[in-house]
C-alpha cells in the first residue's frame, strides 16, 4: 500500500461516524445502514497488512465483528463464520476469485466484497464477477459500506 493510500485509510478512519451523503432509498446513509443492524460478522481477506489494520479498525467502530487473515490459505485453513467476506482479488497464491470459485463449490454462500489496489482484471468488469461487488483502492468508508449493504442484502433477497 502507498503511502497516499495508506493516509486515505486513516483519514477513512477517522471520519467513520460522520454523516454521510445518502446512496439508497429513504434517506438512509451507509453509516446508518451499517450501525442501526445487528452486528455483523465480517471477514477481511488481504495480505496488506495496513489493509487488514485500517479495515479491521473502521468496521469495528461501526459496531461489527470483525476478523482478519493475510492471505485465502489462512481463511481457508481456519474458516470464520462470517455475514460477509472483503476479499482481495490479488492475493498471493489462491486469488479472491479462486477462494470465491471454491466457496461457491462447497456449498457456501456468504456474500463476498471484492476489493483490488493494482492492474489485471477490472474490478468493474461485469463477465468476471456480475454478483459480487467490487471496489479499487483506495476507497471511502461510503462506497466499502455500501458495497458491503448491496452484498448482504442482495443473499438476504436469496434467502
Amino acid at each position: 500500500m502507498s503511502a497516499v493510500q495508506l493516509r486515505r485509510f486513516r483519514t477513512v478512519l477517522g471520519s467513520a461516524r460522520r454523516e454521510l451523503p445518502g446512496v439508497g432509498t429513504g434517506g438512509d446513509t451507509p453509516a446508518t445502514l451499517m450501525t442501526d443492524v445487528d452486528s455483523l460478522n465480517l471477514v477481511v481477506v488481504d495480505d496488506d497488512e495496513g489493509v487488514r489494520t485500517a479495515l479491521r479498525r473502521l468496521l469495528r467502530s461501526l459496531g461489527h465483528d470483525v476478523q482478519v487473515f493475510a492471505s485465502a490459505e489462512q481463511y481457508e485453513a481456519q474458516p470464520a463464520m462470517a455475514d460477509c467476506l472483503i476479499v482481495d482479488l490479488r492475493l498471493p497464491g489462491l486469488n479472491g476469485y479462486e477462494l470465491r470459485e471454491r466457496l461457491r463449490l462447497s456449498g457456501s454462500l456468504i456474500p463476498i466484497v471484492f476489493i483490488t489496489g493494482d492492474g489485471g482484471p477490472s474490478p468493474s468488469d461485469a463477465t468476471a464477477h456480475a454478483d459480487t461487488p467490487s471496489l479499487a483502492k483506495p476507497f471511502s468508508d461510503r462506497e466499502l459500506i455500501a458495497a458491503i449493504t448491496r452484498a448482504v442484502s442482495s443473499r438476504a433477497s436469496i434467502q
